[in-house]
């Protein structure tokens, strides 16, 4: 049998354990309201993507913005309401854009892992040297096999950044802008 506590250390214990459940209680509140919070940004989420008022590429920024939650079922979640599974953009959001206003930059060859335009982005590029300097400018929306294409062609580059266009019409004006810009040695003409 084990001796009664003393009265002042009793009250003491039994103050701070019902403080402690009222912590339990509000903590439980505020799970319960930052789940309907997930829920109702992850209808809106859902409901954009669905109507076309965002697209894919913003999907996959919402969604690195609701993986940065520290938040249990915050997937599962998505799954269920967004309707467009997490893994598949998880891929995805690691083609987002790396480098200023939207761009993305890398070294050449370009590591398997490192961000770069997808299959069917129209993107204009600019191919840097060693010392920084533009060599070649060009529009695609096939990027990672035009890279190749351009080293088996003897076209030597250690970085380049590729800039989205909206479609090819805006790709092509930007290519002329840029190939007016730099004047690279490497293109065969100065413009289109």
């Amino acid at each position: 049998m084990m001796p009664e506590l003393p009265e002042e250390l009793l009250l003491s214990v039994e103050s701070t354990l019902q403080h402690i459940r009222l912590i339990q209680e509000k903590e439980q509140r505020l799970a319960e309201a930052r789940k309907r919070a997930l829920a109702q940004v992850l209808h809106r989420i859902g409901s954009d993507y669905r109507t076309g008022r965002i697209t894919q590429h913003q999907l996959c920024t919402a969604l690195v913005a609701i993986k940065g939650l520290e938040m249990s079922g915050r997937m599962t979640a998505w799954d269920d309401i967004v309707g467009v599974s997490w893994k598949r953009l998880s891929q995805m959001a690691k083609q987002l854009p790396n480098g200023p206003e939207g761009s993305w930059v890398g070294e050449y060859p370009i590591p398997l892992d490192a961000p770069r335009p997808i299959y069917g982005v129209p993107v204009v590029y600019v191919l840097f040297d060693e010392a920084n300097e533009p060599v070649y400018v060009g529009s695609t929306d096939k990027f990672s096999p035009r890279m190749t294409a351009h080293e088996k062609s003897g076209k030597h580059f250690a970085r380049w950044q590729a800039h989205p266009c909206d479609d090819r019409e805006h790709a092509y004006r930007l290519e002329d802008r840029l190939l007016k810009q730099h004047k690279p040695r490497l293109n065969r003409r100065a413009s289109r």
